[in-house]
C-alpha cells in the first residue's frame, strides 16, 4: 500500500516483560462482549487479539510495568 497509505494494522501483539511482583495495578484489559477482562500478568506471556477490539490499560499504583507491544498489518479483513 506504499508509505502514504499504509495497510491496515490487524492484530495488537503485547508481551508481558515485567514480573507481577514488580508492580500493582496496570493490568491490560480487553473489552469484549459484555464485560471487561484483564489479562494475565505472568512474565513472558503474549496477548494477541484483533486490533479493532476496544482494550485498555488501567493505571500502575506502584512499581513499573514494561510491555513491548507491536502490531501485525496486512490487507483488510474481508
Amino acid at each position: 500500500m506504499g508509505v502514504n497509505n499504509p495497510e491496515p494494522r490487524k492484530i495488537l501483539l503485547s508481551l508481558q516483560l515485567s514480573d507481577q511482583a514488580d508492580y500493582e495495578g496496570g493490568r491490560l484489559v480487553i473489552e469484549v462482549g459484555d464485560g471487561a477482562y484483564p489479562a494475565k500478568t505472568v512474565r513472558g506471556i503474549i496477548i494477541a487479539f484483533p486490533s479493532y477490539v476496544l482494550h485498555r490499560g488501567s493505571s500502575t499504583e506502584s512499581g513499573v510495568r514494561k510491555s513491548l507491544v507491536t502490531w501485525v498489518a496486512g490487507p483488510e479483513f474481508r
